[in-house]
């Protein structure tokens, strides 16, 4: 009998990793999908090898293949024995919300990014965002916490500038970026005192669950018009600013009653929060010159 040659990752080539489908599949953390398509594109490596490589039992991969097994995963170690086994380069890893391997590789992810056709490059560089809420009785911990980890992933990806309050969720998602990526510039995170000051600078204020004091930071964000943005599946604040802007046009002019609509139609709230807020910052600033 034959012996079937064991698969090489460092085999794959770096364009792989570079494919819009896969970059989509890491984006999302969806790994079913990701290592489906791992196996339709490399013939010779088999479920069997996946799982020696991942750190897997056999039927974990072949759950996720034939959709049995939740596609997107959270878990950290998970992703990590995954990214470890396939041997990703660091652009995919942080795109699956890891740390890299090299810590050279953030800087490049923050001033190398290939630009899309029909985009200039690096449009939202610079895009200011103030990251608001806090875990009160009446929020949802578990979207919380996948809502910080979503949101880190969203800020190194794309380089963008966080204001935040001494406590609260805008300092949990610092803390996890100088935690899994390990950025050289973030040795210490410094919250900014007074609810105006936090949502001064930024054009853009993500609301997380929250109490009164986040609903004072929506507040004084609108009185000056900036764009405010809730994950309604957070609960809190998040949740009342949103039923309140959906009875009231006014307080969400800035965004399409489709866009609006989606933040609360979703089955993954977090993963879903992050895209639309990246397509909307996307959107506003892909034309600027």
């Amino acid at each position: 009998m034959t012996k079937r040659k064991v698969f090489d990752p460092g085999s794959v080539p770096v364009a792989f990793w570079g494919r819009e489908d896969i970059q989509r599949a890491l984006a999302c953390r969806d790994v079913a999908d990701l290592l489906r398509l791992f196996l339709d594109t490399f013939a010779h490596c088999t479920q069997t090898q996946l799982a020696l490589l991942t750190q897997h039992d056999r039927s974990d991969i072949s759950n996720w293949i034939r959709g049995v097994r939740q596609g997107r995963v959270s878990d950290i170690e998970v992703l990590t024995r995954i990214a470890d086994g396939l041997q990703m380069p660091d652009q995919a890893r942080l795109l699956l919300g890891l740390a890299p391997t090299n810590p050279e590789a953030l800087r490049t992810a923050q001033h190398d990014r290939s630009p899309r056709p029909t985009e200039q490059a690096e449009p939202a560089r610079g895009v200011k965002v103030a990251i608001c809420g806090s875990r009160a009785h009446d929020t949802d911990a578990s979207v919380i916490n996948a809502a910080i980890r979503c949101l880190a992933r969203l800020v190194m990806s794309n380089g963008y500038q966080v204001s935040h309050g001494p406590v609260g969720v805008g300092i949990e998602v610092v803390t996890y970026i100088a935690d899994q990526y390990r950025p050289p510039e973030i040795a210490q995170a410094f919250g900014l005192f007074g609810h105006r000051n936090v949502i001064h600078d930024a054009e853009y204020v993500l609301v997380l669950g929250g109490a009164a004091g986040t609903q004072t930071e929506i507040d004084l964000a609108l009185a000056v018009g900036k764009k405010v943005i809730p994950l309604p599946g957070s609960g809190g604040t998040a949740r009342r600013f949103y039923h309140r802007a959906a009875q009231d046009p006014r307080l969400r002019s800035w965004i399409s009653e489709q866009d609006f609509t989606a933040l609360n139609v979703t089955t993954d709230p977090a993963e879903d929060f992050v895209r639309i807020v990246e397509q909307l910052i996307t959107n506003e600033h892909g034309d600027l010159t």
